[in-house]
């Protein structure tokens, strides 16, 4: 007992002090639970509702500019890679010009962001399938979106996130920086300012659901191998319910 009382009183304060102010205060505890973290993902979900705004009205003029003509798969893709990049680049302004942000914060902006580039893509990847099933796999109509493809530009934006929140000069440039003045300007507006606002609310409450059914999948075992279990339940409850032609229902 003594001895562990000379640990706790003695050495770990002594140990304490060495270490980083930053990782001696980052409690993730804390972090995850407190007001800072929800006003954290608000805010960001109100950055990011504008910028898709402002980036649907730019798409759209680049559509109107080729006479309305649909883009293609590729074309498509490379919007979307520019897309993506530019809210890594914006993201990174926006830690650096919050007044409470610091390292931690960056990195639990990071996360979000990734939920937010994972949603997307899981949502355009539930899209197609509802079109195959309505249309028929031999109507649907346009190329399939390549999940490998999609990933991949989530994981370079990722990667140019993590890049410039190591070296945040490379993040002011004169593109991101438009982005993130208009963003600010259409924030502090009053009557749009309120719109995206509650586009952020609800925002918010999609990330908590979303973390929250992360954290039961962990702590379920979910996450850890049993998702093929439950696909193959789901595959013999299909088989079970399915009738051949050849069968009779009486």
């Amino acid at each position: 007992m003594a001895t562990k009382q000379f640990f706790i009183f003695t050495i770990l304060p002594k140990y304490t002090n060495t270490l980083p102010k930053q990782v001696v205060q980052f409690n993730p505890f804390s972090h995850f639970c407190s007001v800072e973290f929800i006003s954290l993902i608000f805010r960001l979900g109100v950055i990011l509702a504008i910028f898709s705004f402002i980036w649907g009205i730019l798409k759209f003029g680049f559509v109107l500019l080729r006479g309305g003509v649909p883009m293609s798969y590729p074309l498509n893709l490379a919007f979307k890679t520019l897309q993506y990049l530019l809210i890594a680049d914006v993201a990174i302004i926006f830690c650096e010009n919050n007044p409470k942000g610091n390292l931690s914060t960056s990195i639990i902006t990071g996360l979000i962001l990734l939920m937010y580039f994972i949603g997307k893509v899981q949502n355009m990847q539930f899209r197609a399938m509802m079109s195959i099933q309505i249309q028929g796999r031999n109507l649907t109509e346009g190329p399939k979106p390549k999940m490998g493809l999609e990933f991949g530009i989530v994981a370079l934006a990722m990667a140019v996130f993590g890049f410039l929140l190591w070296n945040p000069e490379f993040a002011e440039n004169a593109i991101s920086n438009w982005f993130y003045r208009n963003i600010i300007d259409i924030e502090d507006t009053p009557i749009f300012g309120f719109i995206f606002k509650i586009v952020g609310f609800f925002f918010t409450i999609g990330m908590l659901i979303r973390m929250f059914n992360a954290l039961s999948m962990i702590f379920s075992g979910r996450a850890f191998g049993n998702q093929h279990q439950d696909q193959n339940q789901r595959d013999e409850r299909r088989d079970n319910d399915r009738f051949d032609d050849y069968e009779e229902v009486e």
